[in-house]
């Protein structure tokens, strides 16, 4: 009596759960309906689409169905982005074919727009298909291609999915360690991504594993709370698994009542829901807790609906079907990849083409300026010799310009030398017949001033031969050296290198003591020459 209570409690909570399905249902269909852009309906249609997948497929296909009347692209992304949704529905339902055909034509739409991340995605539905086909290794194979490809493009959602779905497939084989290692390694990966419902799906899986290892209360209490989860959720798929799971644990307990219970309840929510095999999983849990029971009237009632939903004939069918998709999936590959290779021979034939004549292009091109340089090089070439004949002259003429100058400073030196002798030698007599004695001892001041400066313009006058013999072709050579001192400038280290002082530089060019000190100040920064160096000597090497 209490069991009916129970299952009565369900059945109106599962009614009242599908009522509000159906009122959102109706609200979308109504707000969509009201959008003019077909672009907008058709994102507005699969967005709606993906919002019931979990709770009502049939809903979720409707919308998908919509969307996919509204796109003219059947190649575009959201083509197959409904292809792939639509496959999860069908396989929910158990039409493996119908679903193994979706995926494969989904995945090609995604190779050919390189969608990396739902590629990704479509390939552990396709991985997961084989899973339900009972081809373990085919299913192990492509998860494995898929995590290799996950972790390229740094996509942990369907690197976790693939792991999870490699625990499952490692569990059907016994091989419990591998299953452990693999549900352990997506359990991180959704915890590092915090994604709560792929998380609560691989704790699910290993309380399957826990029951496979007999460690009956720990699974049950794990699928308990996983169910809670997602009936918050509204997730029917996983509720449904859910019932199932707790339907199994109860039963391996020894708990006959609440084992029905949770039978009948996967049972009642996947017939409402089209789920066909979860609808064959729950008949067959039913068969075999009534036969535990030795209520073997419903257990053999329930073990025909099973075989009904899971006709052995049918099976064989559906293996047929499949390998027929396979097939039309692998020539159409070999097609396209025909037509990619023919296309790529042809733009190669054209790239060829379009390369010798920009190859031949650029040779008569470079030809041309190569002629080109060549004649402006030897103009250049000859205009500049003309430049440097032009130079010498100027300089030439220069230098005898300054060669007239020093000749004429060097008379005026001799008239000016004759007579500061005579001034001397009169200065001398004067002194001799002078009696004052202070007019004497300023006598001998003079003398001695005018000795000095007659020694002075006896340097002078030898000056002429001097510079002639020093300083021949040294001004070219400081010129190329250091082309950014002035004539002045080179001029002075001229008169340096004969090492003559400040005051008879200032003396010979007729100018004052501090004018010849500030050039030979802009020499010295001009040829960077360092202090602890003396500029004369400094100008003696070059």
């Amino acid at each position: 009596m209490r069991g009916s209570f129970i299952v009565i409690f369900i059945f109106v909570l599962i009614s009242g759960f599908a009522q509000d399905i159906d009122s959102v249902f109706l609200n979308k269909k109504s707000e969509i309906f009201l959008l003019e852009n077909d672009d907008d309906k058709v994102n507005a249609l699969i967005k709606a689409g993906d919002e019931f997948i979990d709770q009502d497929g049939i809903k979720a296909e409707y919308f998908y169905n919509e969307a996919s009347l509204l796109i003219e692209d059947k190649n575009s992304s959201n083509q197959a982005r409904i292809l792939h949704q639509k496959g999860r529905i069908y396989r929910a339902r158990g039409d493996y074919s119908s679903a193994l055909d979706a995926f494969l034509e989904s995945e090609m739409i995604y190779k050919n727009n390189n969608d990396a991340e739902r590629l990704a995605a479509v390939m552990v539905d396709i991985g997961i298909q084989y899973r339900y086909l009972r081809k373990p290794e085919k299913a192990i194979s492509i998860f494995n291609k898929t995590i290799e490809f996950a972790k390229k493009n740094n996509d942990s959602a369907n690197m976790g999915r693939s792991h999870n779905m490699l625990g499952g497939v490692y569990r059907v084989l016994r091989k419990y360690d591998s299953s452990f290692y693999f549900y352990n390694k997506a359990q991180s990966i959704f915890r590092y991504s915090k994604d709560s419902i792929k998380l609560n799906e691989v704790q699910s899986n290993m309380a399957m594993l826990y029951g496979r290892q007999k460690r009956y209360d720990k699974a049950l209490e794990i699928h308990l709370g996983t169910l809670e989860f997602f009936k918050k959720l509204q997730n029917v798929n996983n509720v449904v698994t859910g019932y199932s799971n707790i339907s199994f644990e109860y039963r391996m307990l020894g708990d006959y009542n609440n084992a029905l219970k949770y039978a009948d309840s996967s049972l009642q929510l996947a017939k409402e829901n089209g789920l066909k095999r979860d609808i064959t999983n729950a008949y067959r849990s039913k068969s075999r807790i009534y036969s535990d029971l030795k209520n073997y009237k419903e257990a053999f009632k329930s073990h025909t609906f099973y075989k009904r939903y899971s006709d052995s004939n049918l099976i064989v069918k559906k293996e047929k079907e499949i390998r027929d998709i396979e097939l039309r999936n692998q020539l159409e590959k070999e097609k396209q990849e025909l037509q990619i290779v023919g296309e790529k021979k042809e733009i190669r034939a054209n790239l060829y083409a379009t390369l010798s004549i920009v190859i031949l292009c650029f040779s008569i091109i470079t030809a041309l300026l190569i002629r080109r340089n060549y004649k402006e090089r030897s103009q250049r070439i000859e205009d500049s010799l003309e430049k440097e004949t032009l130079k010498k002259e100027i300089l030439t003429q220069k230098i005898k310009a300054s060669e007239t100058e020093l000749k004429n400073l060097i008379a005026d030196n001799s008239m000016r030398l004759e007579f500061i002798t005579r001034l001397t030698q009169q200065i001398k007599e004067d002194k001799d017949s002078a009696e004052d004695r202070n007019v004497k001892n300023y006598a001998n001041r003079l003398l001695l001033k005018l000795q000095q400066q007659i020694v002075t313009e006896n340097k002078l006058s030898l000056l002429q031969d001097k510079i002639t013999e020093v300083n021949k072709n040294f001004d070219q050579n400081i010129s190329n050296k250091f082309p950014n001192l002035t004539k002045t400038e080179r001029e002075i280290c001229s008169l340096l290198r004969l090492n003559l002082s400040i005051k008879e530089i200032a003396s010979i060019r007729n100018s004052s003591t501090d004018s010849v000190k500030a050039v030979r100040y802009r020499i010295r920064k001009k040829m960077e020459v360092p202090k602890s160096q003396e500029l004369e000597k400094y100008i003696q090497t070059l």
